[in-house]
């Protein structure tokens, strides 16, 4: 493999810093890491990347003595969040010169920590959907009888108030099927076609907006350039539209309700353990009172609500689907509020010669 192809692959971002502490050379994931064109980070200088004093003695050490500085947990601050990351500080040759210069290699924590706790929560939740569809066949089931046996009653009894109660039977016994359904999770295949993602945004937004049309303000950020996604539209409507639905009800009794859209093209993203050379990055945020710290590890598992009225199966339902389309939905933090960001995989056209 080209080692230039070898470096741009690389998960950990990597900085070559000149004397003057001017960045030089950058690679592909320190753009995703900065948020930043290689174009604007090449010539900028390091201190106005990483403004930590630290880093900066410790760069100046290494250029000046030769030496190799590793330095744990160090904050970053980026356009999206302040991100923890570890690095390492080391002087090399430039290769066909007889200069030196400073290599950085930065590895972000939040990204191990998410991998290991993104892993740790799939193996959790396939878990917990095997046991629940197998409990939800062991109920559907007599339920079939108790409203068969209910609509018999309802025939043969005369007296209208006793009626009324096999009609009640019937209803409850339709209601909880309906739930068992929903606990079972959709089991059709999957109808992909090609589309712009801002469609499935914008028909969302206009679902919500016919009940709170004079209350809600929408915030988008869309990137215009990015590819199609090959999905099932109905299915990510549905995913896309339980996060808007959950953000609204989060804001119940506001005088304005605050949602937020985000599209972006992202390069070396991890999903389900696997990296991704290419993905797109939809983050849905609100201005609601936050996820309960004790609810974050489980929230994606069904059943789990942190509202009395809620079913607990909205953010369940949406990871199954975004996770049979090889994606991923996590919690995030955008500027102090609730986010949840989906991931989905682009194809590359490279991945048949892998």
């Amino acid at each position: 493999m080209d080692s230039k192809l070898l470096i741009e692959s690389l998960e950990c971002a990597l900085l070559l810093i000149d004397p003057n502490g001017l960045v030089e050379q950058v690679n592909i994931a320190a753009e995703t890491l900065f948020c930043q064109s290689r174009r604007y980070l090449i010539g900028t200088p390091v201190s106005q990347l990483i403004p930590d004093e630290m880093v900066q003695s410790c760069l100046e050490k290494c250029s000046s003595q030769n030496a190799k500085f590793t330095l744990r947990e160090v904050e970053l601050p980026t356009a999206d969040a302040t991100a923890l990351v570890d690095m390492t500080l080391s002087c090399i040759l430039v290769p066909k010169s007889t200069r030196s210069a400073t290599l950085m290699e930065i590895n972000s924590i939040n990204r191990i920590s998410r991998f290991m706790k993104e892993k740790n929560q799939l193996e959790r939740q396939q878990s917990f959907r095997l046991m629940m569809r197998g409990l939800a066949h062991e109920i559907k089931n007599p339920l079939g009888g108790i409203r068969g046996a209910a609509q018999l009653l309802y025939r043969e009894i005369q007296d209208p108030s006793r009626k009324e109660l096999t009609e009640i039977l019937i209803k409850e016994a339709d209601r909880l099927t309906r739930l068992v359904d929903r606990v079972m999770g959709s089991r059709e295949q999957l109808k992909p076609v090609r589309l712009n993602i801002h469609e499935v945004l914008e028909h969302v937004v206009h679902l919500v907006s016919v009940k709170h049309s004079k209350r809600l303000v929408v915030n988008r950020i869309y990137d215009p350039a990015l590819p199609e996604v090959n999905v099932d539209r109905e299915q990510m409507i549905q995913a896309v539209l339980n996060i808007v639905g959950n953000a609204i009800e989060a804001q119940e009794g506001k005088r304005f309700v605050t949602l937020g859209l985000i599209t972006k093209f992202e390069r070396f993203v991890t999903i389900n353990q696997v990296m991704h050379r290419q993905a797109l990055k939809i983050k849905i945020w609100d201005e609601g009172p936050g996820v309960q710290e004790e609810m974050k590890e489980i929230l994606f598992d069904p059943l789990i609500t942190g509202r009395p009225e809620g079913s607990g199966l909205g953010l369940s339902i949406t990871q199954e689907i975004v996770q049979r389309h090889n994606g991923v939905v996590q919690l995030e933090d955008y500027h102090g509020k609730t986010c949840f960001s989906i991931y989905l995989p682009y194809p590359y056209e490279g991945d048949d010669d892998a």
